[in-house]
């Protein structure tokens, strides 16, 4: 095993953790700060995809339908961070292995095993338990009912990103993941700002600390982390970049914990650990053998 891979991964996990904080201490909605995030990405993403080789213009359209559901997975998800528990919208929204493991058994033919099932169980149940013992608690920006909806959203964002990685995984072996993450952000910026327009958003925050709030997102979540990631994941196994990643949910609920006082009761605790332990389960299910 690579240290190397694994402190990338670990690393890149921590950081995206942070974009939960960021969202919610954002002097502008939740909409408007991706809208940034994605923006301040784009210059550092476009030269990172000019040193890969050019994309083919189909290859592009098909990047730029997988931004168009990464820009859906993130909003659906920033939204879910008013609604309901950072540590809620944080775990519902990365169970996109069980969406990714069925997506996969049904455009590509992928047999779904018994420790794919169970591990599927495992999570659902858990995000059952998850809303359960938000709602018990009644921690969270919103009432039970709105919490209610915020944590269907962190499910629905899951969808939307197995989605984009279903098409990304298409095109792994003909395209760059420079060229990957700055095409995908090209059109997550564009469909962002058009939400924001629908919705009528403020974009402009009104202090330095807000300005660098949304640099932050941009240069150290969405292209530090994420380029983190992207190093790290392709010189690891498939298990242990999952259980690497777990450090975004992780870090999240540590956190949500200290700035918003959002504990964990036992009940979600409990949904929590069958959620992580479901996840584990579906990728160590679907992981390839190795000799």
């Amino acid at each position: 095993m690579r240290l190397g891979g694994v402190a990338a991964v670990a690393l890149g996990g921590a950081l995206i953790g942070l974009a939960p904080i960021a969202v919610r201490l954002s002097e502008v909605g939740p909409l408007a700060t991706n809208l940034w995030r994605f923006l301040f990405a784009l210059p550092i993403l476009a030269l990172w995809a000019a040193r890969s080789a050019p994309t083919a213009k189909r290859d592009t359209f098909w990047l730029l339908a997988a931004g168009g559901l990464f820009a859906l997975e993130l909003n659906l998800w920033a939204i879910a961070l008013t609604k309901t528990t950072v540590a809620n919208a944080t775990l519902l929204a990365n169970t996109t292995p069980v969406f990714a493991a069925a997506f996969g058994w049904f455009v590509f033919k992928e047999r779904l095993g018994a420790g794919v099932l169970l591990g599927g169980l495992c999570a659902m149940i858990g995000a059952v338990l998850l809303t359960l013992g938000r709602a018990q608690t009644g921690v969270g920006p919103a009432g039970a009912e709105q919490g209610l909806i915020g944590d269907g959203m962190g499910l629905a964002a899951a969808v939307g990103y197995a989605g984009y990685l279903l098409i990304v995984r298409s095109l792994g072996s003909r395209v760059s993941v420079g060229a990957v993450m700055f095409w995908a952000g090209v059109s997550s910026a564009a469909l962002t700002f058009v939400l924001c327009l629908i919705t009528g958003e403020r974009l402009l925050p009104h202090s330095v600390q807000g300005w660098a709030i949304l640099v932050g997102l941009g240069v150290f979540v969405q292209v530090g982390g994420q380029g983190l990631i992207a190093y790290g994941v392709g010189r690891l196994p498939i298990v242990i970049s999952t259980v690497l990643l777990w450090t975004q949910p992780l870090a999240a609920a540590a956190l949500s914990w200290l700035l918003f006082d959002e504990a964990l009761g036992p009940i979600a605790l409990i949904g929590a650990g069958l959620v992580l332990g479901g996840l584990y389960i579906v990728q160590r299910a679907r992981a390839p053998v190795t000799q």
